[in-house]
């Protein structure tokens, strides 16, 4: 029986991720901001958590939020600078530190990313009653505390 469950479980979940990402990919290639990947999409979201929330928007926290090195992100972002959707300004303090900041076609981008993550999230809460989703939530953080250990490492 637990078998059984952990075999449809692992099932359910790369399906899911993948499901996820194709139709994130195909919503973003279809809309204005066609002329990003989804690597990019998923930067500018990070520099514009980082302003709005006040948040780090050193390269260096970018890089670590995204789960990449700074070579990788040096390189995405040099290409949102040239589509123009991300500048770069040395640290006022530090020179030697920069700090990335979104254009106002990034805060589009990104506004427009987060109709398509909170269409996602409606359709399966109207699916669901109260119970059910306080029980998809926690399921779901038991499995985002996994990914987190994961990170650690």
């Amino acid at each position: 029986m637990l078998g059984d469950s952990h075999a449809k479980l692992n099932s359910f979940l790369v399906r899911v991720f993948h499901d996820i990402l194709r139709i994130e990919e195909q919503s973003l290639s279809k809309g204005e901001f066609g002329d990003l990947s989804m690597r990019e999409m998923h930067i500018i979201e990070s520099i514009c958590e980082a302003g709005e929330q006040g948040a780090d928007n050193r390269t260096t926290a970018i890089a670590r939020e995204q789960g990449i090195t700074n070579g990788t992100l040096t390189v995405a972002v040099n290409s949102l600078v040239k589509k123009g959707y991300v500048r770069r300004a040395p640290d006022e303090r530090d020179r030697r530190v920069v700090r990335l900041y979104p254009t106002e076609r990034a805060r589009e981008a990104n506004a427009a990313h987060a109709v398509f993550h909170h269409d996602m999230v409606s359709a399966v809460i109207h699916r669901l009653s109260g119970d059910e989703v306080e029980t998809l939530v926690r399921a779901l953080s038991a499995i985002e505390n996994y990914f987190e250990a994961q990170r650690k490492h």
